[in-house]
């Protein structure tokens, strides 16, 4: 007859530790991968000297226009970015049709920015990364 050894404990805590891995590693990847399909998040990391005011989100409409005349296509953001911080928001726009995504603020002694954050949109989803440092504005752009 053949008998079983049990399994130590060493082993099943080994074990238990390397699916916890793989599931976490496992579920970081799908949450970036779904990340793309939510609503557009913009993510400013003030790298500069100086802190960021009157933050803005606004559409250019698919005729190349700034118009922000109608409701829904101007977000103000309540709050500064103060140097060194990383700040992440969720501007509420509405879009028919196509469309992009600008940014605009002013730093702290008056020089105003505006970027386009995402390009082209039918679906305001993604991400669009903003990095500001004392030489220049950079935008990463993951928007759908």
């Amino acid at each position: 007859m053949h008998t079983h050894r049990p399994v130590s404990k060493r082993k099943w805590i080994i074990l238990t530790a390397v699916i916890l891995f793989i599931c976490t590693i496992a579920s970081m990847s799908f949450q970036n991968a779904f990340d793309r399909f939510g609503h557009l998040r913009i993510t400013i990391t003030n790298q500069s000297d100086l802190e960021l005011v009157d933050v803005k989100a606004g559409l250019i409409r698919g005729d190349n226009s700034m118009n922000n005349v109608d409701n829904g296509t101007l977000y103000e953001w309540k709050q500064n970015v103060p140097s060194g911080k990383k700040v992440k928001f969720a501007p509420q726009l509405q879009l028919s049709g196509e469309g992009a995504v600008y940014l605009e603020f002013t730093d702290s002694q008056g020089k105003m920015y505006n970027r386009t954050v995402c390009g082209y949109t039918e679906s305001l989803s993604g991400n669009s990364y903003v990095t500001v440092t004392n030489d220049n504005v950079t935008v990463k752009e993951e928007c759908m």
